[in-house]
């Protein structure tokens, strides 16, 4: 991160309770020029009902960014440092120009989610007119990534706004424990799962988050998400099992064919080791 004394800089967060659909919220700490002599501010910090944690992160980025272009020429800097610990921000701010150009597809031919935030990124962006950057820093290790992280998570404690953007979609509750779920790589194979969530991405297709039952091991092995067409959707149903086919495309997997649908119990009755 630069170090840059004569910089604005604005330090986001955004944070989601109960992740994805639990009440979240976004905050932003500006830390001013050295040579200002000013205290670490407040910018704003606000709570909502439902929404995820990637659109909370996102959506703080978008707000600081229109507040360096209704401030910035006013406040009379000439470079703005947007900081924040979202990966999911960070690695992808770069994007969506290309995914505006190609409908909403990433290169994989996958669609991308929470398009709506990333139109109003852009809009905000074309907007500023002063020198501004988005950088990462590890979260909650400085004075100031601890203020916006306390004021981020005091405005998720009384939510007043509605994400209107979110879809929460059908969901339960994971097997798995800890972690959060990863893209499935797709090799053509067969697998046993458990699906716990199902929403609409794009038009026409649904994203479905589901445990991977490891065979061998007997029991649930890890989060994972894949793809499914509106057809196959109404054949998977949440807090049901199945063993089911998948395409031999690891960067856009999609489930193509329902095998057989499998009873649930037998599998967690395996997993409590009642059965070799």
């Amino acid at each position: 991160m630069s170090d840059d004394p004569h910089a604005l800089k604005l330090y986001i967060d955004g944070n989601c309770y109960q992740n994805p659909g639990g009440a979240g919220a976004i905050a932003c700490v500006a830390h001013f020029p050295e040579d200002w002599n000013l205290p670490d501010e407040i910018i704003f910090n606000e709570g909502f009902h439902e929404t995820t944690n990637n659109r909370m992160e996102l959506c703080a980025c978008i707000r600081a960014l229109e507040y360096v272009a209704d401030k910035g020429k006013e406040l009379g800097v000439e470079r703005v440092l947007i900081v924040t610990d979202s990966k999911y921000v960070h690695d992808n701010h770069k994007r969506p120009v290309t995914w505006r150009s190609n409908k909403w597809m990433n290169h994989a031919g996958v669609p991308v989610e929470n398009p709506d935030l990333w139109k109003q990124f852009l809009t905000a962006l074309k907007n500023v007119k002063v020198r501004t950057e988005i950088i990462w820093k590890k979260g909650k290790k400085s004075p100031t990534l601890k203020m916006v992280d306390r004021a981020a998570k005091d405005a998720g404690k009384t939510p007043r706004r509605f994400d209107r953007g979110f879809r929460l979609g059908k969901v339960a509750r994971s097997k798995v424990a800890k972690g959060s779920a990863s893209m499935y790589l797709a090799r053509g194979g067969t697998e046993t799962i458990r699906i716990y969530r199902s929403g609409i991405i794009g038009k026409k297709s649904h994203k479905i988050t589901f445990d991977r039952y490891d065979e061998n091991a007997a029991r649930y092995a890890e989060k994972c998400y894949a793809y499914a067409e509106i057809d196959m959707v109404s054949r998977l149903h949440r807090q049901h099992c199945y063993r089911v086919r998948f395409n031999d495309v690891p960067k856009h997997p999609m489930i193509e064919e329902v095998i057989e649908e499998i009873a649930c119990a037998s599998l967690e009755f395996a997993s409590s080791g009642a059965v070799s």
